[in-house]
Formats: C-alpha cells, sequence, structure tokens
C-alpha cells in the first residue's frame, strides 16, 4: 500500500468511526426522547368491539399513528374465518358439512395449536365439543337450555367429540394433524376433512387469545414493541413502558356480575400474554342447580367441581387462553396434580376455588415472581 492510500485509507477508517458514533448518538437520543416523554407524548390508546366483546390497545409510537382502522380491518377478517356466530364464516361453513370444507392459513394456524393444546392436556382441551356446548345453551342458539337432560343425547354427541379423527388434504396428501411440520409447509387453502358427520369446531375458548396474538404480531411488524393488547379480557403485554415500568393487570376476585368489580391479585408482565378462564358469570341455574358454560369433554356434562377460575400467563394468548379453559375443565385438584407430575410445563398458573365461605386460591411457584399484591380471603 502506498503512502497515499494509507492516508485515503485512515481517512475513511476516521470518517466510519465518526458516522458510527453519530449514528449511536442519534439513535441514543431517540431512545432518550421516548423515555423523557410524559405518559401521554407518544401514548396512543384506541378501543373497539369485536367477537361479541370489547378491545383495547395501548401502544407507545413516535409516528403517532392511529392503528384503529387497521385493527378493525384484521379483527373483521378474524371473524370471516373463526367465528360460529358469523353465518357464512369458514369454520360455519365447515361445520353445516358432512364431509369438511376448505379453510384458510389463520383457521389452519389456529387448528394446529389448538391440537398441541388438545395433546398437552390429554383431551380436557378439545374444540370438538361445540355439539354439547350447544345442547347445553351456550353455543350461538344461547338460551335454549334443555328442560329435561337426555342421556342418550349426551351420549350419541360424544360420539362427535374427537379432535383426533381431523384430516388435512391438498392435492393428493392426507395428513394426519400429528404431521405439523409436513401441514405447515402446505400453501394456500387446505381441505379439513371431517370423519364424523356430525362433527361441529368451536374455537370460541381460544380464538380471543388468538385474535390477540395476530394483533400483537401486526403491531411489531409496524415496529411497536412497547404495547398492551386487551380483548375480550385475554392479553399480551409487550416491553416496558418507556418510564420502566412494566405492565400491570389485575385478576378478578371471582363475584357474580351484579356485584361490582374485586380485584383479586395484580400481576406485572413483560413480553407474555395472559387468559382468565371463569364458570362464575357465564352460566344459568335451573332447579336450585347452577350449570357453567364450561363442558367436559369427556363427560359431556357442565363441570361441577369448586374452581371458579383459572389464570394462566404463557408466551402467548391462545396458549395461556387453550390451557386455563383445560385448567377450568380439569379443577383445581387435578390440574394441581397435572402440573406437579410435568416440571417441563412453563405456564404460569394461578387459580380460585371457592370453598365455604371464602375462596381457597394456588399459586405455581412462576407466577410468584410477578405478584405485586394479592388479596388475603
Amino acid at each position: 500500500m502506498t503512502i497515499e492510500e494509507e492516508s485515503r485509507s485512515k481517512t475513511i477508517n476516521r470518517m466510519n468511526r465518526a458516522t458510527i458514533i453519530f449514528l449511536t448518538i442519534a439513535l441514543s437520543a431517540c431512545h432518550a426522547d421516548l423515555q423523557k416523554t410524559t405518559s401521554e407524548e407518544f401514548r396512543q390508546e384506541i378501543h373497539g368491539e369485536a367477537q361479541g366483546t370489547t378491545w383495547s390497545i395501548v401502544y407507545y409510537d413516535l409516528q403517532e399513528r392511529n392503528l384503529k382502522p387497521a385493527v378493525d380491518s384484521l379483527l373483521a377478517r378474524l371473524d370471516e374465518s373463526l367465528s360460529t356466530y358469523l353465518p357464512g364464516s369458514i369454520i360455519d361453513e365447515w361445520n353445516k358439512s358432512d364431509s369438511g370444507a376448505y379453510i384458510d392459513q389463520v383457521f389452519l394456524e389456529l387448528l394446529l395449536l389448538s391440537y398441541d393444546a388438545y395433546l398437552v392436556s390429554e383431551g380436557s382441551f378439545d374444540p370438538t365439543v361445540k355439539p354439547l356446548v350447544s345442547y347445553w345453551g351456550f353455543g350461538p342458539e344461547r338460551f335454549q337450555h334443555p328442560e329435561i337432560v337426555d342421556q342418550k343425547a349426551i351420549d350419541s354427541m360424544l360420539t362427535l367429540v374427537n379432535f383426533d379423527t381431523l384430516k388435512i388434504r391438498q392435492d393428493d396428501g392426507l395428513y394426519q394433524l400429528s404431521e405439523q411440520d409436513e401441514i405447515r409447509s402446505l400453501t394456500g387453502e387446505v381441505f379439513l376433512v371431517k370423519s364424523i358427520p356430525g362433527m361441529q369446531l368451536d374455537f370460541n375458548a381460544v380464538g380471543q387469545g388468538w385474535s390477540v396474538d395476530l394483533v400483537v404480531e401486526h403491531l411489531r411488524s409496524l415496529d411497536l414493541k412497547v404495547l398492551f393488547v386487551e380483548i375480550g379480557g385475554e392479553i399480551v403485554a409487550g416491553d416496558p413502558k418507556p418510564n420502566g415500568d412494566l405492565w400491570k393487570f389485575g385478576i378478578d376476585k371471582p363475584v357474580d356480575l351484579n356485584t361490582e368489580r374485586e380485584i383479586q391479585a395484580k400481576i406485572n408482565l413483560r413480553n407474555k400474554g395472559l387468559a382468565t378462564s371463569g364458570s362464575y358469570r357465564k352460566y344459568y341455574e335451573k332447579e336450585g342447580i347452577r350449570y357453567s358454560h364450561t363442558i367436559d369433554p369427556t363427560t359431556g356434562y357442565p363441570v361441577t367441581h369448586s374452581l371458579l377460575s383459572a389464570t394462566v400467563i404463557a408466551n402467548d394468548a391462545a396458549t395461556a387462553d387453550a390451557m386455563a379453559t383445560a385448567f377450568l375443565v380439569m379443577g383445581a385438584d387435578s390440574t394441581v396434580k397435572f402440573l406437579n407430575e410435568r416440571d417441563y410445563l412453563s405456564n404460569y398458573v394461578y387459580l380460585i376455588s371457592s370453598e365455604a365461605d371464602s375462596y381457597q386460591t394456588y399459586t405455581s411457584h412462576q407466577i410468584e415472581s410477578l405478584m405485586e399484591e394479592r388479596v388475603e380471603n
């Protein structure tokens, strides 16, 4: 290298270092700007209604974008695929068919996630329970409760509850749901084969958690990381707020609808999903018997144990939603036994049961570190 070349190289290196220093300072300044803002300056909050419930989103955005139209559009598209309350939706067409129907990739991904939860929970979570949900009056045909419980009808519907029988077909390929790697390599529409005529699917026990995850995915694609998304009580909390505070969420005390809301425990969250399933608000009473909306897929009957609510924290809201439903089916004692026998499960679990005139709680060791305070009963 000549003296001129060496001198030119040193000059370029100095310029590169100066550029790096400048960019570092600029990026640090941007980060500092966001940290120094008042709580409202770049804070965006939007609300809406979808899926028979309300939703709310908080995010911090230097561009101060209004993302409500995009969120409304996304949730509407999800309804067109997965809502059992929307005539003509993909799931509605599949449920009406005797042999199955074509489904889109959103439907397929939720189907596979649900199958994972079905396997992990050993069948306590099973979306094919829909005929029984409808029989007990908790489906789209709600409030048509059976006048007299017909055991033969329940036994007949139990033959339709079998997630393992579903298959995916595309062209000449036919796949069991356990063949997930092969299924995920498929693109475009696939045909969801119904092996048992009369079988129906209902993703309402996981759908809102799944919707939260897809909204979060959209927000993060816009480089928004400081966020809090809630749909129907299922949530995902993102990065801490600019001032360093974690997102806080209150677990409701399981009181009836006509009672003012009370907080049982407060949780600090960061980049986690949370869902609560409860039997204390969606139920009906007949001749002194309370019938919960949570149907046990193995018996065909509403659950009758003392577990009132199950809260689960997981890496995503859909998994939390599915497992909270599974634990509400199992009951407190079976859930604790289930968790103790499976140390590999990373779920954070908080259970509230009724015991005489008080509440009994169970807290998994993972969730203790996230709890800000608890109400003693």
